[in-house]
């Protein structure tokens, strides 16, 4: 089920309405109830709450939207409190959220006193196991960014969203250490690709 758009409503104690649709027809609106807590009463991290939702909205099928009862607007409620308290118990993160992990490490904003080092201009899924990113500095002004590829899935294959480190890294990497990882691939999109999978790893 794709969902392009999202507001947010007060729900039941402890759990919030979000409202999710196709950001073109109104009636394709489907609500979940999300819990905020997890069953020992602990606050759910907004990331892995984030990573929750976006698999339970991808896996919903329209039969059980069709099957859930409505709201005074009749949009079609569904309580996810189950699948979201599973995710949190056992974490199973999917593409998309590594992808998400990735780009928002260079895309959130700094503090007031410290001037952004790299800024996220783009990304590209390659495949199910890179994605690029591109980044320049605020020194940059018109000329192309400069592609970074990440890896999306560990060396068993499993989908991994801690690849946010690089964000700290890269700037002392540019220092001299990042043009060893250059690629020879051309790229229209920036001027230079770097491959940081294998330093990631330890290779």
């Amino acid at each position: 089920m794709a969902r392009q758009r999202c507001g947010g409503l007060a729900g039941p104690t402890r759990r919030r309405r979000v409202v999710l649709w196709d950001g073109e027809r109104l009636d394709s609106s489907v609500a979940f109830d999300v819990p905020l807590t997890d069953t020992q009463g602990g606050n759910i991290p907004s990331g892995d709450l984030a990573a929750a939702l976006r698999g339970v909205a991808a896996d919903c099928s329209e039969r059980e939207i069709q099957a859930a009862p409505r709201d005074a607007f009749g949009i079609p409620v569904i309580d996810v409190s189950a699948p979201v308290h599973a995710f949190v118990a056992e974490p199973r993160f999917k593409v998309p959220d590594a992808l998400h992990a990735a780009a928002a490490a260079f895309s959130l904003p700094p503090a007031p006193e410290e001037p952004p080092e790299l800024r996220l201009r783009g990304f590209l899924l390659l495949d199910r196991t890179t994605c690029r990113l591109y980044l320049d500095t605020p020194e940059s002004r018109d000329a192309p960014p400069f592609g970074i590829d990440l890896p999306l899935q560990d060396e068993r294959g499993s989908v991994t969203v801690g690849v946010t480190a690089v964000h700290t890294a890269v700037p002392v990497l540019l220092l001299g250490e990042l043009d060893r990882m250059r690629k020879d691939v051309h790229d229209p999109y920036c001027h230079t690709v770097y491959d940081v999978a294998d330093w990631l790893s330890g290779g």
